[in-house]
Protein backbone atom coordinates (compact mmCIF):
# COMPACT_ATOMS: atom_id res chain seq x y z
CA UNK A 1 0.00 0.00 0.00
CA UNK A 2 1.48 3.53 -1.12
CA UNK A 3 1.53 6.35 1.05
CA UNK A 4 -1.31 8.90 -0.05
CA UNK A 5 -0.34 11.49 2.04
CA UNK A 6 2.63 13.73 2.98
CA UNK A 7 2.06 15.45 6.35
CA UNK A 8 3.94 18.69 7.04
CA UNK A 9 4.63 20.41 10.71
CA UNK A 10 5.60 23.88 10.43
CA UNK A 11 7.84 24.87 13.49
CA UNK A 12 7.94 28.83 12.90
CA UNK A 13 4.01 28.50 12.82
CA UNK A 14 4.11 26.59 16.54
CA UNK A 15 7.57 27.36 18.27
CA UNK A 16 6.63 25.30 21.40
CA UNK A 17 4.22 21.69 20.59
CA UNK A 18 4.70 20.86 24.27
CA UNK A 19 2.40 23.55 25.48
CA UNK A 20 -0.82 22.81 22.76
CA UNK A 21 -0.29 19.16 21.75
CA UNK A 22 -4.21 18.88 19.69
CA UNK A 23 -2.56 17.28 17.09
CA UNK A 24 -0.86 14.55 18.87
CA UNK A 25 -4.70 13.84 21.09
CA UNK A 26 -7.07 13.78 17.90
CA UNK A 27 -5.24 12.08 15.71
CA UNK A 28 -6.99 8.11 14.83
CA UNK A 29 -3.69 6.99 13.35
CA UNK A 30 -1.36 8.42 15.90
CA UNK A 31 0.35 9.92 12.87
CA UNK A 32 2.57 12.73 15.14
CA UNK A 33 5.36 12.54 17.81
CA UNK A 34 6.74 14.37 20.24
CA UNK A 35 9.93 14.74 20.67
CA UNK A 36 13.10 16.68 22.21
CA UNK A 37 14.99 18.74 20.42
CA UNK A 38 17.66 19.51 22.56
CA UNK A 39 18.41 16.34 24.64
CA UNK A 40 20.89 15.70 26.83
CA UNK A 41 21.89 13.88 29.53
CA UNK A 42 21.13 15.23 33.24
CA UNK A 43 19.23 18.05 31.37
CA UNK A 44 15.54 18.65 31.10
CA UNK A 45 14.70 19.81 28.39
CA UNK A 46 13.04 22.75 26.86
CA UNK A 47 12.69 22.73 23.35
CA UNK A 48 10.25 20.36 21.62
CA UNK A 49 9.31 19.28 17.72
CA UNK A 50 6.49 17.17 16.57
CA UNK A 51 7.07 14.80 13.42
CA UNK A 52 5.12 13.41 11.41
CA UNK A 53 6.32 10.12 12.01
CA UNK A 54 4.20 7.18 10.74
CA UNK A 55 2.83 9.27 7.90
CA UNK A 56 2.65 6.38 6.20
CA UNK A 57 -1.08 5.54 8.25
CA UNK A 58 -2.08 8.65 7.91
CA UNK A 59 -5.67 8.42 6.13
CA UNK A 60 -6.20 12.57 4.79
CA UNK A 61 -9.23 12.82 7.59
CA UNK A 62 -7.74 16.38 8.28
CA UNK A 63 -8.82 16.30 12.16
CA UNK A 64 -4.94 17.61 12.96
CA UNK A 65 -5.37 20.40 10.61
CA UNK A 66 -8.72 20.96 12.14
CA UNK A 67 -7.67 21.49 15.29
CA UNK A 68 -4.72 22.96 15.08
CA UNK A 69 -5.00 26.66 16.15
CA UNK A 70 -1.78 27.88 14.18
CA UNK A 71 -2.32 26.64 10.94
CA UNK A 72 1.09 24.76 11.71
CA UNK A 73 0.10 21.63 9.70
CA UNK A 74 -0.57 20.81 6.11
CA UNK A 75 -1.48 17.41 4.30
CA UNK A 76 -0.84 17.32 0.56
CA UNK A 77 -1.76 14.48 -1.55
CA UNK A 78 1.13 12.51 -3.06
CA UNK A 79 0.48 11.77 -6.79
Amino acid sequence: MKNQFKVTWNAEKCPRPQDCGRCLEVCPEAVFALYASNRQEGVVPDEYVIAPALQYFCTGCRACIDVCPKGAITLTPNA
